[in-house]
């Protein structure tokens, strides 16, 4: 068993040293768990290295001490085989323990080998653990202890000091059990993760094993609890434990304090389709934020609309231009709603009024699409103006990037925290379309 131990040791070395130096992430954790076992309780403290060759995927081993123990009081009544004592003769020995008590303790040195999933909120791990058991004992305590021997061959049961309260009527004993097997377990375990910083985390979880074998089976050869050993000219009083077998298995909760160094492996970033998409469907994904930049030129049927000049720079005042006419006069076609302060439209909704505007300006070609940004309260007007700007900007990018519309056909306007429908602009968060029909 020690062999045995030893080459665990070195393995767990081994893959320590291959996450530290091979591996772009990996964590160190030391943990405790506590919980329900064959023998009532189990105490379960170790330390742990998980390794990740994928982002959120990786393997995880480590040390564990597991400590189960069980009490049990009872009280017995038996007799021995027949035997023969110092004189020869068939003797027949019997017992009553009134109180019998017995402590299991069994504690088993675990290596775990996990695959293990984890991302910045949840962990789960399954695999196997290698149980090396270090020891298997019983205390043994009794009290009021009487004893008698009875003889067949005359019929004769004696009571005297020699068979009656024979030894001590209260006593002690321990029995180590020798000869135990290395045990194969199977391991799931599952959590959640607080992170303190970007290096230390705090984990939760729950814990289940069960071995696939018996560290030892003494069902067929138990001793009885009591037994005398005659010797010549005395007898002694052996007391014998009653564990008959050991296949351990455990559920409990454990807390761990992780610390993670390096960087996960991140995915490569997904290539962009230029395709025109006619699902209306499609998602949009979040793509770098574009320049702000000026319209250059404006709908001739609408003398009135002015272009975009370059954004100002940061100043508490912004001079907002005024809508065209024919804009302020009319609804709009389209309707952004922004629930928070962004800029992106790239959640549902906005990708299905997206996909239905591209619809719109493909089935007249001379259409042309007026965007008009809003913005809640800012720290200044500079700041509230540009993100109503960006808002129309990004419908413009989309359209134009991921639609094949013509950029020339869309018009973007900002009005900053200007709400035209009440004083109160906080949460005015809109871009407003326009679709104009320029034949």
């Amino acid at each position: 068993m020690q062999k045995l131990t030893c080459i665990l040791i070195a393995i767990f070395i081994l893959v320590f040293n291959t996450a530290i130096f091979a591996q772009p992430y990996f964590e160190l954790d030391a943990h405790y768990g506590f919980g329900a076992s064959e023998l009532s309780f189990n105490s379960v403290p170790g330390i742990g290295v998980s390794f990740y060759p994928f982002k959120n995927i990786g393997i995880s081993t480590g040390v564990e001490y597991s400590w189960r123990w069980q009490t049990e009081v009872n009280s017995y009544k038996g007799s021995g085989p027949r035997t023969l004592d110092d004189e020869g003769d068939t003797l027949i020995f019997s017992y009553v323990v009134r109180k019998y008590e017995e402590e299991w303790r069994g504690k088993i040195l675990q290596i775990p080998i996990l695959l293990k999933y984890s991302d910045d909120f949840y962990y789960a791990a399954a695999g196997m653990k290698i149980g090396v058991p270090q020891s298997a004992k019983t205390d043994i305590s009794y009290k009021d202890l009487r004893t008698e021997g009875y003889y067949p061959e005359d019929n004769l049961t004696l009571t005297v000091p020699d068979f009656q309260g024979f030894g001590v009527r209260d006593g002690s004993a321990k029995t180590k059990i020798l000869n135990v097997k290395n045990l194969i377990m199977l391991a799931v375990e599952g959590g959640v993760r607080y992170k303190l910083n970007d290096n230390f985390s705090l984990l939760a979880g729950a814990f289940v094993d069960y071995s696939l074998n018996k560290g030892f089976d003494r069902s067929r050869t138990l001793l009885p609890v009591v037994e005398r050993i005659q010797k010549k000219g005395s007898a002694d009083i052996v007391v014998h434990d009653t564990w008959e077998s050991w296949q351990p298995w455990s559920v409990g909760v454990t807390v761990k304090f992780a610390f993670s160094v390096g960087s996960r492996k991140e995915e490569l970033p997904p290539v962009v389709d230029t395709t025109v998409y006619e699902d209306p469907n499609i998602t949009i994904l979040p793509d770098s934020l574009p320049p702000p930049m000026s319209i250059d030129g404006f709908d001739p049927q609408f003398e009135e609309f002015i272009p975009i000049s370059p954004l100002p720079v940061p100043s508490d005042f912004v001079e907002v231009s005024p809508l065209p006419g024919p804009l302020a006069r009319r609804e709009p076609d389209f309707i952004f709603s922004y629930p928070e302060a962004r800029t992106s439209p790239n959640y549902s909704p906005h990708t299905i009024l997206i996909a239905q505007i591209a619809d719109a300006l493909r089935a007249k070609p001379s259409s042309q699409l007026h965007c008009v940004g809003y913005s809640e309260k800012l720290a200044s007007e500079f700041f509230a103006y540009e993100t109503a700007f960006q808002r129309a900007l990004r419908i413009r990018h989309i359209l134009s990037r991921l639609y094949g519309i013509d950029e020339g056909s869309v018009f973007i306007y900002s009005q900053g925290s200007n709400n035209s429908g009440g004083s109160n602009s906080a949460g005015y968060r809109r871009v407003e379309c326009f679709l104009v029909d320029t034949d």
